[in-house]
């Protein structure tokens, strides 16, 4: 059953800021300021894929697919105010607790980097 977990969020990254931040985490952005594919740590053996669109106002939605104990599937949108990543498929031996404990703190330290005081 699916689930979602949100956070407050200044704005969404820019472009630039989501191609600085996944340097940082060895992601590889095939893609520009439109839209793109992404993936870790690499296209031949991937953790993680997964595409992202940009919309004219500055949103980031996009679905990623994961290998992590079995297929972890989802999506996320960014707009101002407002980070939400959903679940839509989870392996059966990770407890759906644990996985939105783990994603609430990942997505409140990446909503840290947009806050309205780390944005001035």
């Amino acid at each position: 059953m699916p689930f979602s977990v949100t956070q407050q969020l200044g704005k969404p990254p820019t472009f630039p800021e989501l191609q600085a931040l996944a340097r940082q985490h060895d992601v590889q952005i095939n893609g520009d300021e439109l839209a793109g594919n992404f993936c870790h740590p690499n296209p031949e053996q991937p953790k993680v894929t997964g595409h992202y669109a940009f919309e004219p106002n500055g949103d980031l939605r996009g679905n990623f697919t994961g290998n992590f104990m079995g297929k972890l599937a989802g999506s996320f949108v960014l707009t101002t105010g407002n980070a939400e990543i959903t679940i839509t498929e989870k392996p059966f031996l990770l407890p759906e607790s644990v996985l939105k404990s783990t994603l609430s703190v990942a997505l409140k330290d990446f909503c840290a980097r947009f806050s309205p005081d780390a944005i001035t």
